[in-house]
């Protein structure tokens, strides 16, 4: 007899948008776009998406996934609306250079939404516990567990998309609110699973990839922008300072294809969870995160340290400061046929894509005429 699988019960947490204005960084959309088309094939149950600031503002993300939300018909498809939660003003900006815009344009206020969402949904005792996939900066889960109303038994794993296995500076969600990170991982007692840098170095996204897509149908080809600015800027501002996390002869081979694309970070993260069988070497550790020299503040440059490596097997009873991790990806072609597939999967409310997706470049242009505004005037007084 042939057993059937119920969906697994998943809440996603994520920083939808792109790097600030640029428009990069769209794994995030991607992401849920394969979650709904995930959620449609019955192998999960999409219980929620919260939304957080990360890599851009929490005014960006939430502008973002409300235009993906209605692209995608994320409502038809699920049921249910995203929740707002917290962003830039309870975060520092991991990149140090960009938290000029912080100042100059200082973010939304916060909000408890997604964090009592979170709660809501741990306490409902009628559904099965639920798995949380954090593909941002942990802020909204932490002050989840931080508020003591969470009921952790009705949490049954967690995934993080973030840390760092090399002892070297960690990545930009960990880097963003690593103080949450902690919270999460030393100091809740819920299963955690990290998918971390090394992990997602193994697969990249090459322009190959992008002809895959069923354009202009589906929801996905509205992201071209930002996947083909992601192939050309990638492997030179960011794939570098992977390239030095994985050693083509250490334990962690990355893509030879590095130097062609960009890495689809939360759509590994997200099949980690559904496609368990596309990942090798799933090791048990003891991490921690130190906290940074109060004189420097956050972010710093202290790193997840791996203190003690279990192997295959933990005993499971006590998960504080305890993660598991998949070391490597079986087979990259395999794992982007089934990324590409899910996006081929979920079409478009409409052939005219939002123009948020080419980025937020309204706002520089915007900026930069102000400031030649400024300048004229003040010249002239």
């Amino acid at each position: 007899m042939t057993m059937i699988k119920e969906p697994i019960p998943l809440w996603i947490d994520t920083d939808t948008s792109g790097l600030v204005w640029s428009g990069l960084d769209c794994d995030d959309d991607l992401a849920v776009l394969a979650a709904l088309a995930l959620h449609k094939r019955q192998i999960i149950s999409l219980d929620g998406i919260s939304i957080c600031g990360g890599n851009a503002p929490l005014f960006h993300t939430w502008k973002d996934i409300l235009a993906l939300w209605k692209h995608a018909d994320g409502f038809q498809i699920t049921n249910m609306q995203p929740v707002k939660g917290y962003g830039w003003r309870s975060m520092q900006v991991a990149v140090s250079w960009l938290s000029w815009y912080k100042w100059v344009r200082p973010d939304e206020m916060d909000s408890e939404n997604a964090s009592i969402a979170i709660i809501e949904r741990s306490r409902d005792k009628s559904l099965d516990p639920v798995h949380i996939l954090m593909l941002g900066p942990p802020t909204n889960l932490a002050r989840a567990i931080d508020s003591d109303l969470l009921d952790q038994s009705g949490i049954s794993h967690v995934y993080l998309m973030g840390g760092e296995l090399t002892h070297q500076q960690l990545d930009l969600n960990f880097r963003t609110d690593r103080a949450s990170a902690r919270t999460i991982i030393e100091e809740s007692n819920i299963p955690t699973t990290v998918i971390p840098i090394q992990t997602c170095a193994q697969t990249i996204v090459t322009e190959s990839y992008l002809e895959r897509l069923d354009c202009p149908s589906v929801a996905a080809c509205a992201l071209l922008p930002k996947m083909k600015q992601q192939i050309k800027l990638m492997p030179r501002f960011v794939n570098q300072a992977v390239k030095k996390r994985c050693t083509i002869d250490g334990p962690w081979r990355p893509s030879p294809n590095l130097d062609s694309g960009f890495i689809p970070w939360d759509l590994v993260a997200l099949l980690a969870i559904t496609h368990e069988e596309e990942f090798i070497e799933w090791k048990y550790h003891r991490v921690s995160i130190p906290p940074c020299d109060d004189r420097i503040g956050e972010p710093c440059d202290s790193t997840m340290i791996i203190n003690e490596d279990f192997g295959e097997t933990f005993d499971g009873r006590d998960w504080k400061g305890v993660v598991r991790i998949p070391h490597k990806v079986r087979d990259e072609e395999k794992l982007l046929d089934v990324m590409f597939t899910l996006l081929n999967e979920v079409p478009a409310t409409s052939q005219q894509p939002p123009a948020l997706f080419f980025g937020f470049y309204g706002e520089v242009l915007l900026s930069i005429c102000l400031c030649i505004v400024i300048i004229i005037y003040m010249k002239r007084v």
